[in-house]
């Protein structure tokens, strides 16, 4: 086990202890999308429907989004590494109740600690990885930490699925557990303590939203990711209805898309380190302008694949650039900043998706590109708004 962190900047960076948070977040989230695979076997094997097995998903949101805002105040005496490590055994435990569910109450109890770990581990992972490296070395740490979200969208799906087809629902979670052990080992040995930072408290939620700077972000976040989820999670129906895709080139296209996402988020510690607002403004901006694109490209099979597959790469972008932002204009009160972002992330893929699913039965897809573009426009706005007025009231231009 590694020595204390001091609070001031470090000037060497713990790569070790920034790989074992990536861990630990590729497994989080493997964790929080397995079930999406499992629907059937699961609703099957607890004889519910797929409907109620399906608000296994719910669960992880909503405790997530509660967790995030709760987590940091109410902890703002405890050293970060205590906090990390406590969250990443209740990943395994979450996956050890929901192996041996018996009941549909005892699965959601589960699935509600993994929402508890998910909206805790996120930001905190986050704030604390800003803390392991110099602040040059913070946009690549981030997008080293938020790529394990897109490795684990990759190979959580298709793996889950073919581990319950060779042993079943429950081992599939029982072997989840295993990754989860090492990644808390992992981290037990390398992460250094981390005191917290002052500021992480209910009033220093208050005060954050009172900066108008800050809180146009905050919205610029909610644009931005629901912009992207308004199409992004209607995103296989249009693969298999509008541009007709069979059962292998759907897999092959998802596999690909989620490759893409991954290469954005290796892109995006580049890019930021060196043109952090161009970039930021530049992927809202491009976004809006290939949903409108997507609008125009119907019955251009080639083309529609090809903005969908440049989409999925520029939301490697997208993550790792609000991540960033807060990086760089909210080191100090990162875990408060980060608490706000997973909410406002989480408030707004749901209600992203209630919205496509709206347009999407009053006029298919074309709706659907049209509303991410709308709402990925005002993102683009919003983000100018507040780097120009970040930027007013510090005199810093980033």
């Amino acid at each position: 086990m590694e020595t204390s962190l001091s609070t001031n900047q470090v000037t060497t960076a713990r790569w070790s202890a920034v790989f074992s948070l990536f861990m630990g977040v590729t497994c989080l989230i493997s964790a929080e999308f397995t079930p999406v695979s499992l629907l059937t076997p699961i609703a099957r094997g607890l004889a519910v429907s797929e409907g109620m097995a399906g608000q296994t998903v719910t669960a992880v949101g909503a405790l997530a989004m509660l967790t995030s805002l709760l987590l940091a105040p109410l902890s703002r005496h405890t050293d970060r590494r205590r906090i990390l490590l406590a969250l990443s055994a209740l990943l395994i435990v979450s996956n050890l109740v929901v192996a041996a569910a018996q009941s549909y109450v005892m699965l959601l109890l589960g699935r509600a600690l993994l929402g508890i770990c998910v909206g805790g581990s996120c930001p905190m992972a986050s704030a604390v990885t800003i803390q392991l490296v110099p602040q040059q070395d913070s946009p690549r740490a981030l997008s080293i930490l938020y790529s394990g979200v897109a490795v684990a969208t990759i190979l959580s799906l298709p793996l889950a699925s073919m581990l319950e087809a060779a042993f079943g629902w429950r081992n599939v979670f029982l072997i989840s557990a295993v990754p989860g052990l090492i990644s808390f080992l992992w981290q037990y040995r390398v992460l250094p303590s981390i005191p917290p930072r002052p500021g992480n408290d209910f009033h220093g939620m208050l005060d954050l939203l009172k900066e108008r700077w800050a809180l146009s972000g905050i919205v610029a976040t909610i644009c931005g990711y629901g912009g992207y989820h308004a199409l992004f999670t209607y995103l296989r129906p249009c693969l298999e209805h509008s541009l007709g895709m069979s059962p292998t080139g759907l897999f092959t296209m998802l596999l690909t898309y989620g490759v893409a996402n991954t290469l954005g988020t290796f892109a995006a510690g580049f890019l930021l380190n060196r043109l952090f607002r161009p970039t930021l403004l530049g992927v809202h901006a491009v976004l809006a302008a290939m949903a409108v694109a997507l609008f125009f490209s119907s019955g251009h099979v080639a083309v529609s694949l090809a903005l969908l597959l440049t989409w999925g790469f520029l939301f490697g972008l997208l993550c790792v650039g609000w991540t960033t932002w807060i990086a760089f204009t909210l080191a100090d009160r990162a875990e408060i900043a980060g608490g706000l972002s997973v909410a406002a992330i989480q408030f707004s893929i749901g209600t992203a998706a209630a919205l496509g699913g709206s347009m999407y039965d009053a006029s298919g897809m074309p709706g659907i590109f049209l509303l991410a573009g709308a709402i990925l426009a005002g993102a683009t706005l919003l983000t100018f708004v507040s780097l120009s007025l970040h930027a007013r009231r510090t005199g810093k231009k980033l």
